[in-house]
């Protein structure tokens, strides 16, 4: 039999009609946008408001009005976390009721599972100068106004237990500026803890944890160490330095 191989190549780079296109390209718009009215609607649905989400999810309100809006999209933790608190699947948020897509379309997707994560209390996140004062402000927590920012911990943290934007390059390449930190003043460091620390100035310093022994008396001797070798080490036989908590969570953005 023979066969017309240059009519199978026409056929083969046959182009769509334009209503065919058309109808694709709406699909696709519906399918993308779907996820912002799905978040809304299931919220209403929840009775909650965006400010009460927000705080469960240990985030700010502005983020949840943007997912609504359409501005931007959950990812990642957040993602699961909106999804367990408005009490549906991550596919249904992401795809509908279906899952809107099949493992044999996009086998990349089904490679993964949503993930469960300890659900931990909400602390503030303090400024530098907050957390040099924190062990005399923690008793005053609950004075803070609604300006203050709060996040969940994944981890057990104790009753004053705080989180930190980091700044400055002096912990890279492990740690990164705008990464987020979550301290517990309850927790002894141990060596190779990194720690949130004062070291005699108005704000705090985070380093990595060193104990060089005691002193004649009596007390620990040990280093404040930056990983970056471009900073120097602070040590507690030298300057006046006080721990303030130790780092027991540390979260990382690709972008903020």
């Amino acid at each position: 039999m023979e066969v017309n191989v240059s009519s199978l190549e026409r056929n083969s780079k046959r182009k769509l009609p334009k209503k065919e296109v058309k109808a694709t390209k709406a699909m696709s718009k519906i399918a993308y946008m779907s996820i912002h009215t799905r978040i809304k609607s299931q919220r209403a649905v929840s009775g909650m408001t965006q400010e009460a989400l927000a705080k469960l999810l240990g985030v700010n309100r502005v983020s949840v009005s943007q997912w609504e809006r359409g501005d931007t999209s959950p990812k990642g933790d957040n993602l699961i976390n909106l999804a367990k608190a408005l009490g549906v699947r991550p596919e249904w948020l992401l795809f509908g009721e279906d899952g809107g897509i099949s493992e044999s379309r996009n086998p990349g997707y089904r490679n993964v599972e949503p993930a469960e994560i300890p659900r931990g209390s909400q602390v503030p996140i303090l400024s530098y100068v907050q957390a040099g004062h924190w062990r005399e402000m923690c008793e005053q927590a609950t004075a803070f106004d609604g300006n203050v920012e709060y996040v969940t911990a994944s981890v057990d943290i104790g009753p004053c237990g705080f989180g930190l934007w980091l700044r400055g390059k002096s912990m890279e390449p492990r740690f990164s500026e705008g990464d987020l930190l979550l301290a517990d003043p309850d927790v002894a460091p141990k060596p190779g803890d990194y720690v949130i620390a004062k070291n005699g100035s108005e704000e705090a310093t985070f380093k990595k944890y060193r104990p060089r022994g005691i002193d004649e008396t009596g007390r620990d001797v040990f280093e404040l160490v930056p990983l970056n070798e471009d900073f120097p080490t602070l040590h507690s036989d030298r300057q006046p330095i006080t721990i303030i908590a130790t780092v027991i969570e540390h979260r990382t953005f690709f972008k903020r």
